[in-house]
C-alpha cells in the first residue's frame, strides 16, 4: 500500500466543489495524471472525509484495459453501487440470453435517460458523487450514455468525478472534454509530491531520519510518483543508494520491465542504452555514440524509440537523447555489471575530457554550458573501485574552487567524495569530511550537517572535530552542549594548528556568544578569528559580518556600521565578499530607524543568498526583511516575505534561526486578528535554550497577547527575557523591542512600581542611542505607567514625546498604537476634542494595515467619545485571511500562478487552493473581477 500524504490543496477542491454541489450546482472534475501519481488514492481520501455537510451517496465504477470492448461496463457498475436502485439500470445494460442468442442492448441515449432516473431517485436530500476510475479504459457506450446524462443536469447535486491518465486524456470524447471546460467544470492536474510530502511518505513506511538531500534525491530520481517512490523506499533504504552523483536504484518491477524491452533492441541499440544511462538522464548524441562505438546512432535511436526507452530532439546542434523517466535510465544502469560500467565510466571520463562544446561534450538541459572538470570528476568516481588519492586530491581542490565561488552543494559533495576516496581515512580523509560538515554548518544547512552527526562523533577528538560537533550543538539549539565543546576545540588549538582552523574555531565561538546575545562577547571572538584567517576568505567576510553584530549589541553603532562596510559591492568580488555585511547592514540600518535602506539592504542580500544556496543568509534576510515591512506598514509584503523565510528555513532545518523566523511569521496574523495562524506558526517554533531564539519567540507571544488583550499572557511571555544571563542584545534599543511591552502589561494589572523601575535604564540608553522609534515606544510605555500610578501630568507628558517623536519616523502601526493609548488617556482626562482626533486617526492607521483588533479598540473608546464608530472608514477584507490577501493582490497584478508559487516558496497547488477561497470570498469568478473587487475594497 502507499501511504497517502499531501494534496491538501486537492482535497480542499473536492470538498470545494461537493459544497456548491450541495447549493445544487452540477459539477464535473477530470482528474489528470501520469499512472502512480495518486489518482485513485486522492479520490478514495476524499470520499473518506467529504468535509462538512450532507454524507454524498457514491457511485463507483472503473474502467479496466481488457474490458473496452465490454459495452456498458462502466455503467453496469455504477448500477450495481447504487443497490437496489439501480436494478432497473443493471438490467437495461446486462445481457440477456433469448432463444440462446443475446438480446440487443439499449441504445446510448436510453441508458442515459435511465441513468438520469437513477440519480432522481437516489437524490433526497444528499449529494451525489459519480465516480469513473481510469477513463481512459472505460468503453465507448458507458461515456456517451455518461455525457448524455451529465449535460442534461441543471439543478441536481450531482458531482462526477472522473480520473485519466495524462497519456490517455486524448481518448476521452471531445464533448465530455467540452463539459470539463465548460463553466460547470474543472481539471485538477497531479504532479509529483514535493520534498515535504515524500518526507512524510518516507516516514509512513517506517523511515524516521530522511535527509534534504535524499528527499530531494528521490524526487529527482522519480519525478515525484508516489508509487515510484514507494517501490524504491520498500526495496532500497536511502543508506543502499550510493552515491549523490549516481542514479537511484530502480525497483524491481521496474527492471524487469525495462529488461524486456532491452531484449527486443538490438545489439548496437543495447550498447547506445547502456552509454546514454552512464552518461545521465540526458545527454548529446555525439558523445553516447562514441561512447557506444556505434557508427549508425539514429538507427539504433528509432529502435530504442519504438520500444519506448529513449527519444531524441534535433532542435539544436548537437542532437540530444533523453530517458522518458529517471526509472528507465537507473534499470538500465543497474543491468550493466560492475566492470562494464566502471569502464564506461572511465572511458566517458576520456571523451568529455577531450571533447569541446562545440563536440557535444558539456551542453546542459537547455544547451547551457556545464563545467567540464565537474563533469570528468564525476565519471571518475563513478569509476573508482578503491581509495585514490589522486582523485582524493583533484576532487578536493575542485571543492576548494567551487566554495571560493560560493557554490556550496557543489563544494560539500567533492569534498565528501574526497573523504570516501581518501586512502588515509583517519588523516586526510576525516579532515575533508570535517571541513565539509563545516561548510554546510556554515550555510544553514543543518539537515544536511545532521547527516554526518554519528560519523562525526566516532572521530578522535581534537580542535576540527569539536567544532564540528560544538556547531552541531549549536544549529540544534543546544548552547550548553555547544559551548562545552567549542571551548574544548579551542583549548586543544596550538602552535601547530593550522591558523584557518584556528580561526573557524574562534568563529564558532562568535557565533555562540551572539546567541547567547551577549555582544561583548561575539565581538571579541570576532576580533580573535579576524586575526587569524586569510585576507580573502569565507571566515574573514563572516567574522567581519558577526563583528558588526556583536558591537552592535554593545551599543557600539559607530563602529559596527563600519565593521559591515564590505556591504558594497566592488568589481570582481565574490559574492560572500558583500553578501552577509550587507544583510548585517540591514539590521543596522532597521535598527537606526532606516526603514528603507533596511529593505533595500535586505532584499539584495535575500536575493543573492537563495541564489547561492546560503540558506541560514537567506532565511535570516527574508526574516528581517518581513519584519522592516512589518513596521513600514507593508503587511502583505510581510507576509509574502515571512512565508518564504519559513518555506527556507524548513529546508535548512537550522533550529538557531526557527524561531526569529517563525516569530516574525506570526506578526501579522496577530496584529490583524487571525489568531489560529498566529499561534501555529508559534506552536511550530522549536526554541531551544539560546536566548536569541527564546526572546524571538517571546516577542510574538507577547505581541499576539497584547492583540488579544491579555496581559497577564504578555507578562508570562517575557518574564524569561528579564532572567537572561547575558541581555545586552536583548536590551540594545531597536533590536528586540520588549520593555515597553512588559512595561504596560505591568501597569495594566496595577504593578506600576515595576514598570517604572523597569523603563528607567531603557529610556536612559534609548536617548543615548538617539533611536527615535524606541524613544516613542518607551514614553507610550511611560504614559500608561504614570496614567495607571495617578500622576496624570507626567502621563501627559510622556504622551506628548511619544506622540512628537513617533511622527518622525516612518512606523504606521506604531503611529496608531500611539494615538490609541493617548487618546485613551485624553478621553479620560475628560479632553474629549483632542481625544477624538487622537482616535480617528488611529483607527484610520489601523484599519489601513486590517488591524481588527486594533480597530475594535478604537470602536470602543470612540463610542465611549459619544461618535458613532459605524462611520469609521475600515477597509473590509472580506473575510481573507492574509495569505489569501496576498495571493489575490499579486494574481490581480497580473503574476501567473507558477510565478507566485515561486515567488511564495509553495506549490502551485497552494496558490491555486489560496486564490480559489479568495474567488469564493470575494464572489468573483476572473481575475479581471478580482482586480475590480479588491479596488472596491480599497476605495469603500
Amino acid at each position: 500500500m502507499v501511504p497517502f500524504v499531501g494534496r491538501r490543496a486537492e482535497l480542499a477542491a473536492l470538498c470545494a466543489r461537493l459544497a456548491e454541489v450541495g447549493n445544487r450546482i452540477p459539477h464535473v472534475v477530470q482528474i489528470e495524471g501520469p499512472a502512480g501519481i495518486g489518482k485513485t488514492a486522492l479520490i478514495e481520501n476524499f470520499l473518506a472525509d467529504p468535509g462538512t455537510g450532507p454524507q454524498p451517496v457514491v457511485l463507483r465504477s472503473s474502467g479496466e484495459e481488457t474490458e473496452t470492448l465490454l459495452p456498458y461496463g462502466v455503467i453496469e457498475q455504477l448500477a450495481r453501487s447504487a443497490g437496489r436502485a439501480g436494478r432497473d439500470l443493471r438490467d437495461a445494460v446486462t445481457p440477456t440470453l433469448g432463444d440462446g442468442e443475446p438480446e440487443p442492448l439499449e441504445d446510448a441515449i436510453s441508458v442515459g435517460t435511465r441513468l438520469l432516473t437513477l440519480l432522481d431517485r437516489l437524490e433526497s436530500g444528499r449529494p451525489v458523487v459519480l465516480v469513473v476510475d481510469d477513463a481512459q479504459w472505460a468503453d465507448a457506450p458507458s461515456l456517451q450514455a455518461l455525457i448524455f446524462a451529465l449535460r442534461r443536469l441543471v439543478a441536481d447535486p450531482v458531482l462526477a468525478v472522473v480520473a485519466v491518465r495524462d497519456d490517455g486524456a486524448d481518448l476521452l470524447p471531445a464533448s465530455l472534454r467540452r463539459l470539463v471546460t465548460g463553466h460547470r467544470g474543472s481539471e485538477l492536474r497531479l504532479r509529483g509530491l514535493g520534498d515535504e510530502d515524500l518526507r512524510s511518505l518516507a516516514a509512513g513506511l517506517g523511515i524516521d531520519r530522511f535527509p534534504v538531500s535524499a528527499v530531494r534525491r528521490l524526487r529527482h530520481g522519480t519525478q515525484g510518483n508516489p508509487l515510484h517512490a514507494t517501490a524504491v523506499l520498500e526495496e532500497f533504504p536511502p543508506g543502499e543508494w550510493g552515491a549523490g552523483q549516481r542514479p537511484l536504484p530502480s525497483p524491481r518491477s521496474f527492471r524487469l520491465l525495462v529488461r524486456d524491452r532491452c531484449a527486443a533492441c538490438a545489439p548496437a541499440t543495447r550498447r547506445l542504452l547502456d552509454a546514454a544511462a552512464v552518461l545521465g538522464l540526458r545527454c548529446p548524441l555525439p558523445l553516447a555514440a562514441a561512447l557506444a562505438e556505434v557508427p549508425e546512432p539514429l538507427v539504433a535511436v528509432d529502435d530504442a524509440g519504438v520500444h519506448g526507452l529513449l527519444s531524441a530532439s534535433g532542435a539544436r546542434q548537437p542532437w540530444m537523447v533523453a530517458f522518458p523517466h529517471p526509472l528507465v535510465r537507473s534499470a538500465i544502469y543497474d543491468a550493466l555489471g560492475a566492470a562494464p560500467r566502471s569502464a564506461l565510466h572511465l572511458r566517458a571520463a576520456e571523451l568529455v575530457a577531450a571533447a569541446g562544446p562545440s563536440d557535444g561534450g558539456a551542453a546542459g538541459a537547455e544547451g547551457e554550458q556545464i563545467d567540464l572538470a565537474s563533469v570528468v570528476l564525476r565519471h571518475r568516481v563513478s569509476a573508482a573501485v578503491e581509495p585514490d588519492a589522486t582523485l582524493a586530491a583533484d576532487l578536493e581542490r575542485f571543492a576548494d574552487r567551487e566554495a571560493r565561488r560560493q557554490s556550496w552543494p557543489s563544494a560539500v559533495a567533492h569534498l565528501v567524495e574526497a573523504s570516501r576516496l581518501s586512502p588515509d581515512r583517519r588523516g586526510d580523509g576525516q579532515t575533508r569530511l570535517l571541513r565539509a560538515v563545516n561548510w554546510l554548518l556554515q550555510n544553514g544547512d543543518a539537515a544536511g550537517a545532521a547527516a554526518f552527526a554519528d560519523e562525526v562523533a566516532g572521530f578522535e577528538p581534537g580542535p576540527l572535530r569539536d567544532s564540528v560537533l560544538g556547531s552541531l550543538a549549536m544549529a540544534t539549539g543546544d548552547p550548553a552542549t555547544a559551548e562545552s565543546l567549542l571551548a574544548s576545540a579551542w583549548k586543544a588549538c596550538s602552535e601547530d594548528t593550522d591558523p584557518e582552523t584556528a580561526a573557524t574555531i574562534a568563529f564558532q565561538n562568535a557565533v555562540h556568544r551572539y546567541g547567547r546575545l551577549d555582544g561583548p562577547g561575539s565581538a571579541l571572538w570576532c576580533e580573535r578569528a579576524l586575526a587569524l584567517t586569510g585576507p580573502d576568505t569565507t571566515t574573514r567576510w563572516a567574522a567581519q559580518t558577526y563583528l558588526a553584530h556583536g558591537l552592535g549589541y554593545s551599543g557600539r553603532a559607530a563602529e559596527s556600521f563600519a565593521a559591515a562596510a564590505g556591504a558594497e559591492e566592488r568589481p570582481g568580488d565574490p559574492p560572500f565578499a558583500w553578501l552577509e555585511p550587507r544583510s548585517a547592514r540591514g539590521l543596522l540600518r532597521l535598527v537606526d530607524d532606516d526603514l528603507d535602506g533596511a529593505r533595500e539592504d535586505l532584499a539584495s542580500a535575500a536575493a543573492t543568498a537563495s541564489r547561492l544556496g546560503v540558506l541560514n543568509t537567506a532565511a535570516y534576510a527574508f526574516a528581517f526583511l518581513a519584519r522592516a515591512e512589518y513596521l513600514a506598514g507593508a503587511w502583505d509584503d510581510a507576509v509574502l516575505h515571512a512565508e518564504r523565510a519559513v518555506a527556507i528555513n524548513e529546508e535548512s532545518d537550522l533550529a538557531f534561526t526557527r524561531s526569529m523566523v517563525l516569530g516574525v511569521a506570526a506578526l501579522v496574523p496577530a496584529g490583524r486578528g487571525e489568531w489560529a495562524a498566529a499561534q501555529a506558526a508559534i506552536d511550530a517554533a522549536d526554541v531551544g535554550d539560546y536566548e536569541r531564539s527564546v526572546v524571538a519567540i517571546a516577542m510574538s507571544r507577547a505581541r499576539l497577547a497584547e492583540a488579544r488583550g491579555d496581559r497577564a499572557a504578555v507578562l508570562a511571555a517575557l518574564d524569561p527575557v528579564r532572567r537572561f544571563p547575558h541581555r545586552a542584545g536583548a536590551n540594545e534599543p531597536g533590536f528586540w523591542a520588549w520593555a515597553d511591552l512588559y512595561a504596560e502589561a505591568l501597569a495594566g494589572v496595577g504593578r506600576h512600581d515595576e514598570a517604572d523601575e523597569l523603563l528607567r535604564p531603557h529610556e536612559t540608553r534609548a536617548a543615548e542611542r538617539g533611536r527615535l522609534s524606541s524613544i516613542a515606544r518607551l514614553a507610550r510605555a511611560r504614559g500608561r505607567v504614570e496614567a495607571a500610578a495617578g500622576r496624570p501630568d507626567r502621563a501627559d507628558a510622556a504622551f506628548a514625546q511619544a506622540l512628537e517623536a513617533v511622527d518622525r519616523v516612518p512606523f504606521p502601526f506604531d503611529r496608531a498604537r500611539t494615538r490609541l493609548a493617548a487618546g485613551a488617556f485624553h478621553r479620560r482626562a475628560g479632553r474629549r476634542r483632542r481625544a477624538l482626533d487622537l482616535l480617528v486617526e488611529a483607527q484610520e492607521g489601523f484599519a489601513a494595515l486590517g488591524a481588527e483588533p486594533y480597530v475594535e479598540r478604537c470602536d470602543k473608546e470612540l463610542a465611549a467619545s459619544g461618535l458613532d464608530p459605524a462611520a469609521r472608514r475600515n477597509r473590509d477584507r472580506a473575510g481573507l485571511t492574509s495569505q489569501e490577501l496576498v495571493v489575490a493582490r499579486l494574481a490581480a497584478a497580473g503574476r501567473s500562478n507558477r510565478d507566485l508559487a515561486a515567488e511564495l516558496v509553495v506549490s502551485v497547488k497552494t496558490v491555486e487552493y489560496h486564490l480559489r477561497n479568495a474567488f469564493q470570498k470575494l464572489g468573483v469568478t476572473s481575475r479581471r473581477q478580482l482586480a475590480g473587487r479588491l479596488e472596491e475594497l480599497v476605495d469603500g
